[in-house]
């Protein structure tokens, strides 16, 4: 058996100071988890129920049925309920599936509610929780978990106490998963990055970027090949491109410095070289342009448009 907090990767220092705080008795039963995705969130959320739902000691024993139960890939408990989205939201019917369970007689014990991706919260669904958010049922503990509190509506962030997770280190990721080391530093301190980094259809994406790159730099009719415009026709195939670009432009850089041993892309190490080339004034400008163009991808713009754009903007300090 397991006790699951042992196995959350970073974050000890505030996963210890949350289970004092239990222990204790300190009030405060809804909190907000809030950090990039795959860094140990819902699993620390997980973990804490977990001991808080322990009969045998408040920091989890990981070997009694309850402990047993939680630590199962299906976290099936009667005191714990984890939400998700539904479709690209959490529902009405899902908040009132939670109201419900609250107002049936507890079988002994603290109960645990887990809302992932609180950020998709739908209005009505939000509302519905409020007032049981405020002020929660003895024994009963609220965690919510999103990417940040700007997408959490202000009245929910309101009544609830703000954990910040960070991005994990590259020596803890690497403690955990094997993987290439420009992997491990592109991943930005998330396992859920690192997995999509070593997926076939992401490296394909990645190799893309590096090739409509090359066309980008070298091709004086880059806007008359059409190689490119099929590949940005998908918007967020189209970020993701753009976002390794700037990447690449940022590593350049970083090798025009010296500073070697802080490149991230190691595996294109000629391609750095190229672009440390080009002056340092150019690439800043392609690294700003390249980021607004990435929002204006985010934001629905004409996809061609927004490369026309970028690259005739980009080619004055050539």
């Amino acid at each position: 058996m397991a006790r699951l907090l042992d196995f959350v990767l970073g974050h000890q220092e505030t996963i210890k100071k949350m289970v004092d705080s239990f222990e204790a008795g300190k009030p405060g039963q809804t909190f907000l988890f809030v950090g990039p995705s795959g860094v140990g969130k819902k699993m620390t959320a997980i973990g804490l129920a977990q001991a808080l739902m322990c009969p045998q000691s408040p920091r989890g024993c990981g070997r009694c049925p309850s402990c047993f139960r939680v630590a199962q890939p299906a976290h099936a408990h009667e005191n714990l309920r984890i939400i998700s989205p539904s479709g690209a939201n959490i529902k009405i019917e899902q908040a009132k599936e939670v109201l419900e369970f609250l107002s049936l007689k507890s079988l002994g014990g603290n109960r645990v509610i887990i809302i992932d991706q609180a950020q998709t919260l739908n209005p009505q669904a939000a509302n519905a929780l409020l007032k049981t958010l405020e002020e929660p049922p003895d024994g009963t503990f609220f965690f919510l978990i999103a990417p940040s509190v700007a997408g959490i509506m202000p009245t929910i962030r309101s009544r609830s106490r703000i954990v910040q997770f960070k991005p994990l280190s590259i020596e803890e990721l690497g403690k955990r998963v094997k993987a290439p080391t420009w992997a491990l530093k592109s991943a930005a301190g998330s396992f859920e990055k690192l997995a999509q980094l070593q997926d076939g259809p992401e490296l394909e994406v990645r190799q893309k970027a590096v090739d409509i790159l090359t066309v980008f730099l070298k091709d004086g009719d880059f806007l008359l090949n059409e190689m490119w415009r099929a590949e940005f026709k998908d918007r967020q195939q189209g970020q993701r491109l753009l976002s390794y670009w700037v990447s690449f432009f940022r590593d350049a850089i970083v090798y025009q410095e010296g500073a070697k041993a802080q490149v991230v892309n190691l595996d294109q190490a000629e391609l750095i070289k190229t672009l440390a080339e080009q002056t340092r004034a150019r690439l800043l400008n392609l690294i700003q342009k390249g980021l607004n163009a990435e929002h204006a991808l985010g934001a629905n713009r004409d996809s061609q448009l927004v490369m026309e754009e970028y690259f005739i903007t980009t080619q004055d300090l050539v």
